[in-house]
């Protein structure tokens, strides 16, 4: 079964499918052990969130193996290491649901029993969830938390020379407490490790991070290049951030007034976005559709009710002063104090650290 976990933690849906099929014989031959089916129903779950962030476009009803999880799992006890993975397991299924409030409990959780745990055989699986840990902080906007988690990560990584992916994907996690000068200098490391390591999606999400990087500094044509190249990565393998690059493409062009090709953008990502049932993108490609491409404001106010609704306070604040920037420059200066309003609230919320403390 660890060989089964070791090739789902390195997104290997070959391997794990093989492994999977070994361990279910090794089951049907073995004397019934309760903790072996927990742990097997824990792995199967874990294997399905693996092929819904690889296969987004595959109808996989990830609820029904939630479920399904649950109903196994039941009103046992669990201990050690079966409890460990229960909370982890069940933070990266709310990870997927944009649920970051659900998903930081059942990391709390988690993190509780793998600190209990010593040994040299537990370093990975404490990276692995430090790298966690640290992907949802940055998501909530904690750089803080998120720096310290990714160091942590990537402390243990960097003695291990086969989890480069992952000493990459770390790097993107420290772009928000950089200024950008700084910022750029990394993600332009980590565009080169990931361009050794030969994985499209790898790659194309550094060049993301690059396009983040010039987008803050207002250098907009490096970052539409940089955004383009991540979109052209991302499709080689119809990974899941496609729906993610298109929109920031398709947003950026417009920026530019390229609005013939953000418009063909915007189709694309919309069609992609509802396909994969990401409607974090859906709302947001509302932004390039109300702003640019027909100006209704009411579907850019549709965004925002999202983004306060889902507690996405990092892009409320983002996108609201933008969009208030662009309406005073119309001279709409009513609805530009909307929308600063909207910056407001969402900077008072991170600076309050509401969503830590809910816990």
């Amino acid at each position: 079964m660890n060989y089964w976990y070791v090739a789902m933690k390195n997104n290997r849906p070959d391997a794990a499918e093989e492994m999977k099929e070994e361990v279910k014989q090794e089951i049907k031959m073995m004397e019934e052990n309760q903790d072996v089916l927990v742990y097997f129903s824990l792995l199967e779950f874990r294997h399905e969130l693996m092929l819904d962030y690889l296969y987004p476009n595959v109808d996989r009803d990830i609820d029904k193996q939630y479920e399904k999880l649950k109903t196994t799992i039941g009103n046992r006890n669990l201990h050690g290491m079966l409890e460990y993975y229960y909370y982890f397991f069940m933070g990266m299924y709310y990870f997927r649901q944009k649920e970051l409030t659900h998903s930081l409990n059942f990391y709390k959780r988690a993190e509780r029993e793998i600190e209990a745990l010593d040994g040299e055989d537990t370093d990975i699986e404490k990276a692995d969830f430090y790298f966690k840990m640290a992907e949802l902080h940055y998501h909530m906007k904690q750089t803080y938390m998120s720096m310290h988690y990714a160091s942590l990560a990537y402390r243990i990584f960097r003695k291990y020379p086969t989890y480069g992916v992952q000493q990459v994907h770390c790097a993107g996690n420290w772009l928000d407490n950089m200024r950008s000068e700084q910022a750029l200098k990394n993600a332009f490391q980590a565009l080169e490790d990931a361009t050794e390591l030969n994985i499209n999606y790898l790659i194309g999400s550094s060049h993301f991070n690059v396009g983040i990087c010039y987008n803050q500094l207002e250098e907009l044509g490096e970052a539409e290049k940089h955004f383009q190249k991540a979109v052209d990565y991302y499709k080689r393998d119809g990974h899941s951030y496609t729906p993610k690059g298109l929109f920031n493409l398709s947003f950026i062009k417009a920026r530019l007034n390229n609005l013939d090709e953000a418009a063909s953008l915007y189709e694309e990502g919309r069609k992609l976005a509802e396909q994969n049932d990401n409607h974090e993108i859906v709302e947001k490609l509302k932004m390039t559709k109300g702003l640019y491409l027909s100006y209704d404001l009411n579907l850019v106010k549709e965004t925002f009710e999202f983004f306060k609704e889902k507690r996405l306070y990092p892009d409320l604040e983002w996108y609201g002063v933008l969009v208030a920037e662009f309406l005073a420059d119309r001279k709409e200066y009513a609805e530009a104090n909307t929308f600063y309003r909207f910056a407001i609230f969402a900077r008072r919320q991170i600076q309050r650290g509401e969503l830590l403390n809910e816990i």
